[in-house]
C-alpha cells in the first residue's frame, strides 16, 4: 500500500501545473532578477586606479624624491600590482594635455623647479590626487628644514626612513567566502522561501484526509485504511518532490548564477533538507485547523511571504530591524531560522550558531508535525 499511495502521489504532484509554478519556476525566475538587480552590487565599491601623467623633464629621474615616492603606488617603474593606486605614464606637455582634455586621465604634473599639478575637474580621482603630492609635499619641506637643522642626517638614513614608510595594519576577510556581500542575503532568504513553499502542496495532503472537503476524502475515511497511515505515506511523497525541487534551485543559483554561498555544502544540504520538513509541517499544522480551502492557502501563502520577508527577501535591512527591535521574531519565524543558518555558514568559522538555529528550527518542526498528527487523530465525523 504504501508503494502504491507514495508513487501515486508523487506523479500526482509532478503534473500538477500549480505545485510545479509555486516550488521551482518561480524561485528560479526570482533569483533570476535579483542576479540581475544585484549582480553589480558587490562591485560598486571596487576600486579603480587613477591615472596619471608626469611632464618628462630634466630633475624626473630614478633616483629623485618625486620618483622613489610613486613606485610604491604606482607602475612607473614598469612593475603593475592591484594594490597601485595610480597608474603613471611619461609624456610630453603636449600630450599631457591632450589627455587631459580627453579625459583619459585625472591629471598630469609638471617637474621642474617647483612640483606643479593640473587637474581635470573636481572628483573622486582628483581629490586622492591632490592630496597624496600635498602629502609628498610636506614630507619634501619637513627633510629640507631637518636638513638645515642637520646635514648629517642624510648619512643616517633619513630619506629611507621617510620614503620606506611602515604598514602595522593589514587587510583580512571577515567572511569564509571569497568576499563579504549584503545582496547574499536575499538568496537565503529566497532559499528559505523555497523550502516553505513546499507548506501550499502538503496543504493537499490534508485535503485529502478531511471527509468534509471532497468526495475522495470522504471514500479514503470510509476505508479501513488508518487515516495517520496514509498521511504519512502522502507526506513523505510531497518531502520528495520538495527536496528535489530545492535541489534543482540550489544548482541553478549556484553553478549557473555563479553565486557563491561560500562553500560547506553538507551543512547546506542538512540546512535545505530541515527547511524542506518545517516547510511541510508549517502547511500542515495551518490546514488542520481551518475548514476553508480558501483560508488554507491564504494563511499558508500569507505566512510564507511574512516569514520570507522578516528574513529579509524584500528588503535586506529588515533583517537588521528584527534582530534589533523584535529579536524573539526570529526564532518563530521559519525563513528566519534557515536564513541565518545559512548566514552563520557564511560569515563564520565555528558551527555554534549555525547548531544554533539548526535546533530551534528542530524544535519547531517537531512541535508542528506533533500538533498535525494531533489535530488529525481526534478529528471526526458523525456520518460519511
Amino acid at each position: 500500500m504504501f508503494r502504491h499511495i507514495f508513487l501515486y502521489n508523487l506523479k500526482a504532484l509532478s503534473r500538477t501545473k500549480e505545485a510545479i509554478f509555486w516550488s521551482l519556476v518561480f524561485p528560479i525566475v526570482l533569483s533570476t532578477l535579483f542576479f540581475f538587480a544585484f549582480g553589480d552590487l558587490s562591485k560598486a565599491d571596487s576600486f579603480n586606479k587613477i591615472s596619471l601623467a608626469v611632464v618628462e623633464r630634466d630633475g624626473f629621474e630614478k633616483d629623485s624624491p618625486l620618483y622613489r615616492a610613486l613606485i610604491p603606488i604606482s607602475d612607473i617603474d614598469g612593475e603593475a600590482s592591484e594594490k597601485d593606486l595610480f597608474t603613471i605614464a611619461v609624456v610630453t606637455e603636449e600630450e599631457g594635455e591632450k589627455l587631459l582634455k580627453d579625459g583619459d586621465i585625472a591629471g598630469y604634473v609638471h617637474f621642474g623647479d617647483r612640483l606643479e599639478l593640473v587637474l581635470s575637474d573636481n572628483g573622486w580621482g582628483q581629490t586622492v590626487t591632490k592630496r597624496f603630492f600635498d602629502d609628498f609635499l610636506q614630507t619634501a619641506a619637513t627633510v629640507e628644514n631637518i636638513l638645515k637643522e642637520n646635514p648629517g642626517a642624510i648619512r643616517e638614513g633619513l630619506l629611507e626612513d621617510v620614503y620606506n614608510r611602515e604598514t602595522y595594519l593589514y587587510e583580512a576577510s571577515v567572511t569564509r567566502g571569497t568576499s563579504a556581500d549584503s545582496s547574499i542575503i536575499c538568496y537565503y532568504a529566497l532559499l528559505a522561501m523555497t523550502c516553505l513553499m513546499g507548506s501550499t502542496v502538503s496543504v493537499e495532503d490534508i485535503i485529502k484526509l478531511q471527509a468534509n472537503m471532497s468526495p475522495r476524502a470522504a471514500r479514503l475515511n470510509a476505508s479501513p485504511a488508518p487515516k495517520f497511515k496514509m498521511f504519512l505515506y502522502n507526506i513523505c511523497a510531497t518531502a520528495i518532490f520538495q527536496i528535489a525541487v530545492v535541489a534543482i534551485v540550489l544548482v541553478y543559483i549556484t553553478l549557473v548564477l555563479g553565486v557563491n554561498f561560500g562553500g560547506r555544502l553538507p551543512y547546506v544540504a542538512l540546512t535545505l533538507l530541515l527547511g524542506c520538513i518545517t516547510g511541510l509541517f508549517f502547511g500542515t499544522a495551518i490546514s488542520v485547523i481551518t475548514k476553508s480551502n480558501g483560508v488554507k492557502y491564504a494563511l499558508v501563502v500569507g505566512g510564507t511571504i511574512l516569514s520570507s520577508f522578516l528574513a529579509g527577501m524584500m528588503m535586506v535591512s529588515v533583517k537588521h530591524i528584527v534582530r534589533q527591535h523584535l529579536p524573539f521574531l526570529e526564532y518563530v519565524s521559519p525563513a528566519s531560522l534557515i536564513t541565518d543558518a545559512f548566514y552563520s555558514l557564511y560569515y563564520y568559522d565555528g558551527l555554534t550558531r549555525y547548531f544554533g538555529n539548526m535546533a530551534v528550527l528542530f524544535v519547531l518542526t517537531v512541535f508542528l508535525c506533533a500538533f498535525t498528527c494531533l489535530v488529525l487523530r481526534r478529528k471526526s465525523y458523525a456520518s460519511l
